[in-house]
C-alpha cells in the first residue's frame, strides 16, 4: 500500500515534479475526496490538483477500489482533451507508482454546476456543452476506435459503479432485483461500445467563462455509452425531485443535452431512450439504497425518488420529453 500525500508531502514532491516553489506553496485540501486524495496547491505562478486514488472509500459502506484507476484516468483524460481540445483540465503529470495524477487547477472563480444547481442557476447552456462533448467523445471512439488496451478493462467501473449502484440496491431492494440485475448485465456486453466516462455528475462539471470542463475520469473505460446519459439523467432528475418547484427548468436541460448529445454523436448512435431510461429507473433507486444515497433527499423525497425509479424501470419512456412526466 502506497503512503497517501498530505499538506506536508505534497508540496516536495511537486517541487521535485513539476517545480512547485515549496517556498510560496500554498496547500488547500479539496471537498469530494470520497474516493480520492484531493489537494490543491498554489505558489503564486501556476495552480495545480494532486489527486491520489485511495484503496478504500470514504464511506460508511465497506467499499474498495483498484488504485490502479489512477493511471487509466490520466490515460482517459488524455484522449478526452484530444479528441475536444479544451473539454478538460490538462494533465500535468502522473505518477504510476503512486497511484497520483496532477491536472492544472480552473480559475477560483469557477464552480461546479452541481452547487449552481442546488442554488436554482440552471443553466441549459450548460447543458448544452456537455451533451456535445460527450457525444464528440462517444462519436470519435465508436466501436473502441482509438481507445488504448489498458482503457478496454472495466474493473474499476464494476467496483465504483456496478456493484456499489446496481448490485447493492439488488441485495437492499429484492422487489426490484431482477430489473436491476438484468440491467447491470447488459453493461457488459453493449452494442456499440464507446469510451465511457462513468461518473457525468454535475459534480465533475467545472462551470466559468461561458464554457465547461468535466472532470474526474477514475471509471473511465470502453463501454456502454447508455450509462454516461443516464447517469446525468439521473441527477438531474433527482434535483427536480428535491426542488420540485423548478422542475421546468430542470427538463429544459434534460432536453437540451439529449438534443445536443444526439446532434454530436451522429446517426451511429442515436440513443435507445427505453434502454436509457431503464438504467435511469435503476440509478434512482440506487441513489436511495445503494452506497453512495443522495445527500440531499428528505425521506419523503427518497420515497418519490424509489417509486420514480420503479416506474422507469417497468415503463420506460421512449422519448427523453417524457422523462418527468
Amino acid at each position: 500500500m502506497v503512503e497517501l500525500f498530505d499538506a506536508r508531502t505534497a508540496v516536495p514532491y511537486l517541487a521535485d515534479r513539476i517545480g512547485i516553489d515549496p517556498d510560496r506553496a500554498v496547500v488547500t485540501p479539496l471537498g469530494g475526496g470520497v474516493s480520492n486524495v484531493v489537494l490543491a496547491v498554489d505558489d503564486g505562478a501556476r495552480s495545480v490538483v494532486l489527486k491520489q486514488a485511495l484503496h478504500r472509500l470514504r464511506v460508511a459502506d465497506e467499499w474498495t477500489a483498484p488504485q490502479e484507476r489512477a493511471e487509466s484516468e490520466a490515460w482517459a483524460m488524455t484522449l478526452a482533451a484530444t479528441l475536444v481540445p479544451g473539454s478538460v483540465p490538462e494533465v500535468v503529470h502522473h505518477d504510476p507508482d503512486r497511484h497520483a495524477l496532477v491536472v492544472a487547477r480552473a480559475p477560483a472563480s469557477w464552480t461546479d454546476w452541481k452547487s449552481r444547481l442546488l442554488a436554482g442557476e440552471i443553466d441549459p447552456a450548460v447543458a448544452a456543452r456537455i451533451g456535445d462533448v460527450v457525444g464528440r467523445w462517444h462519436r470519435a471512439t465508436l466501436d473502441g476506435a482509438g481507445v488504448p488496451p489498458r482503457m478496454r478493462a472495466a474493473a474499476a467501473f464494476e467496483q465504483l459503479r456496478v456493484e456499489p449502484y446496481y448490485r447493492t440496491a439488488a441485495r437492499r431492494a429484492p422487489t426490484y432485483a431482477r430489473a436491476l440485475l438484468a440491467h447491470a448485465a447488459a453493461l457488459a456486453a453493449p452494442p456499440r461500445p464507446t469510451l465511457v466516462h462513468g461518473d457525468l455528475s454535475p459534480k465533475n462539471v467545472l462551470v466559468g467563462d461561458r464554457t465547461a470542463l468535466i472532470i474526474d475520469f477514475e471509471v473511465a473505460h470502453l463501454g456502454d455509452p447508455a450509462f454516461d446519459l443516464a447517469f446525468l439523467l439521473s441527477h438531474l432528475t433527482l434535483k427536480s425531485i428535491h426542488r420540485p418547484e423548478w422542475t421546468e427548468a430542470f427538463r429544459s436541460c434534460t432536453t437540451v443535452f439529449a438534443a445536443a448529445y444526439t446532434a454530436s454523436a451522429g446517426a451511429g448512435l442515436t440513443p435507445d431512450w427505453p434502454r436509457v431510461h431503464g438504467h435511469v429507473g435503476c440509478l434512482l433507486i440506487a441513489r436511495v439504497h445503494g452506497k453512495s444515497p443522495a445527500e440531499y433527499l428528505t425521506a419523503p423525497q427518497r420515497e418519490t425518488t424509489v417509486a420514480r425509479g420503479a416506474a422507469l424501470l417497468h415503463h420506460p419512456p421512449s422519448h427523453v420529453e417524457e422523462l418527468f412526466a
